[in-house]
C-alpha cells in the first residue's frame, strides 16, 4: 500500500514526501522509508492464537449471562476467582465488551463534599430471588457518606416512619458517627409538606424528633431530578446488580444477614471514583461520635382487642396475652424490636418484633391455670328447659262428684 501511495504522489507532484505519507499513514518517517526501500512488501506477521486464562471460565460466564445478562464485570470476576481463575480484570472487560455490548450513557454533572458535610438517603423498591423461583418486593433503604463513600444497605417490608428511624438509627451505629447534614427525596415519612428553602419545610413530626436528638440538618433534593442525589442513586443501582441479582434467599432476616458481610465486603474495595477505599477514607469524615449521645428510644402505640383465643394482631402477626384479658382492649407498643404489652400501667408481657407475615409469638405463661379454670367451669344443661306455663282460669277443668253421674244414670243405656 504505501509503494502505490508513493507512485500516486510521484506521478502527481513528480517526487515522493515521505512526511505526508508518514502523516496520512500513521506510521513513523523512518518505517516509511524502510518499506520503500524493499524489494517486496512486507509479509504480515501470523498471529498466534494463544490460549487465554480466561477460556476454560467462558463456558461459565456465557451460562451466567444467559440466565442473568446485566451482571457486572466485578462480579462476574468475583465467582470465577472463586473457582481459580487468576487473570486479571481486564482480561474479563474484554471479553464482556465481545459478549454484551456495553450501553452508552448521558453524562452527568458530579458534586463532591467535604469530609463529614453529607449524606444522601433514599428507598428503592427491589426483588429478592427466594430458592423456589418466586420474587417478593422489599424496600433497600440506602445511605451514603459523600466523601468517604461509605455505604449502608437494609432490607425491609414497610416503608412507615418507624421503619425509617430505626434504619437510621443501625446506619448512624454502622458509619460510628453522624454527619452534619443528610439529603433526601421527598418521601412522605420525612416531609409532610415542602417549602422553600427546603429545610423550612414541614417534617413528620416523628422524624423532627430524631432529627433534633442527634442535631443534623435535613435537606430535600429537587423534585424528578434523581441525579441530585447521585451518590446514593449508583448506590442503589449496585446493590441490585451485584448483591441482588443471581442470589436467593430464604428469608428477610437471612437477606441482611448476607447484606451485612457484602456491605463490609464492599466497603473496603477501592471505589471507581474516588480510587481509594471507603473504610480507609472513613476516619477523615470526621463524623460526630455516635455513642456521645444518650440512646434514643422511641415507641409507636396502639390499641388492640384480645381475640378470645388470647392473641392480638399486628402488622400481620400474632402475639400472645395471659388469657385473663380475653376479650379486653390493651395497649401496645413497639419499641425498637421489642412489642410491649399492658394494660393501664401493668405490663402484660414483651415480644421480639416478628419481621415476616403471617407469624406467631406465643408464650406459655400466658396460658398458666387456663385448662383447669375451664375445667372448673360448670357444664350448662344440653337440654332445653320445659317451659312454665301460667295457670289461665278459663281453660280450667270443673271437678264434680261421681253420685251425680248416678242420677242420670237411665237403663238401657249404655
Amino acid at each position: 500500500m504505501l509503494k502505490d501511495l508513493a507512485r500516486e504522489q510521484e506521478l502527481a507532484t513528480g517526487w515522493v514526501n515521505i512526511s505526508e505519507l508518514a502523516r496520512e499513514t500513521g506510521f513513523d518517517r523512518k518505517t516509511v522509508r524502510h518499506y520503500l526501500s524493499l524489494d517486496r512488501p512486507p509479509e504480515t506477521p501470523r498471529t498466534r492464537n494463544k490460549p487465554s486464562k480466561l477460556d476454560p471460565y467462558k463456558p461459565y460466564i456465557l451460562g451466567r449471562l444467559e440466565k442473568y445478562p446485566r451482571l457486572s464485570r466485578v462480579r462476574l470476576f468475583e465467582e470465577i476467582q472463586e473457582q481459580g481463575y487468576e487473570g486479571k480484570l481486564t482480561i474479563l472487560g474484554d471479553y464482556l465488551r465481545q459478549v454484551r455490548p456495553t450501553v452508552p450513557t448521558l453524562p452527568e454533572y458530579r458534586y463532591e463534599t467535604k469530609p463529614g458535610e453529607m449524606a444522601q438517603c433514599d428507598w428503592a423498591e427491589c426483588l429478592a430471588s427466594h430458592p423456589s423461583g418466586l420474587e417478593r418486593k422489599v424496600n433497600c433503604l440506602s445511605m451514603v457518606l459523600g466523601y468517604s463513600r461509605m455505604l449502608y444497605v437494609e432490607f425491609t417490608l414497610s416503608r412507615d416512619i418507624q421503619t425509617l428511624l430505626e434504619c437510621h438509627l443501625h446506619a448512624f451505629e454502622y458509619f460510628g458517627g453522624i454527619p452534619e447534614i443528610i439529603l433526601y427525596d421527598n418521601m412522605k415519612s420525612v416531609v409532610l409538606k415542602r417549602k422553600n428553602p427546603s429545610t423550612e419545610s414541614d417534617f413528620h413530626p416523628a422524624f423532627v424528633d430524631l432529627r433534633d436528638h442527634f442535631g443534623f440538618t435535613a435537606r430535600l433534593c429537587r423534585p424528578y431530578r434523581a441525579m441530585t442525589k447521585g451518590k446514593v442513586e449508583r448506590a442503589i443501582r449496585y446493590v441490585k446488580e451485584n448483591f441482588l441479582y443471581g442470589r436467593e434467599f430464604n428469608s428477610l432476616d437471612e437477606l441482611n444477614l448476607r447484606t451485612r458481610e457484602w456491605m463490609d465486603t464492599a466497603n473496603r474495595r477501592v471505589h471507581g471514583t474516588t480510587h481509594e477505599i471507603p473504610f480507609d477514607r472513613l476516619p477523615q469524615e470526621n463524623l460526630r461520635p455516635f455513642t456521645s449521645y444518650p440512646p434514643y428510644i422511641f415507641q409507636k402505640k396502639y390499641l388492640r382487642k384480645v381475640s378470645q383465643d388470647c392473641f392480638i394482631s399486628l402488622y400481620g402477626n400474632r402475639y400472645s396475652v395471659p388469657w385473663q384479658y380475653a376479650g379486653s382492649y390493651v395497649n401496645v407498643a413497639v419499641q425498637g424490636t421489642t412489642v410491649l404489652i399492658s394494660s393501664g400501667d401493668t405490663i402484660l408481657g414483651s415480644h421480639p418484633l416478628l419481621n415476616e407475615k403471617g407469624q406467631l409469638s406465643k408464650k406459655s405463661e400466658h396460658f398458666e391455670g387456663l385448662l383447669k379454670r375451664i375445667r372448673e367451669e360448670p357444664c350448662p344443661n344440653p337440654k332445653k328447659k320445659q317451659i312454665q306455663r301460667p295457670y289461665i282460669e278459663e281453660y280450667a277443668v270443673e271437678e264434680r262428684d261421681l253420685s251425680l253421674y248416678d242420677a242420670f244414670y237411665v237403663e238401657g243405656w249404655r
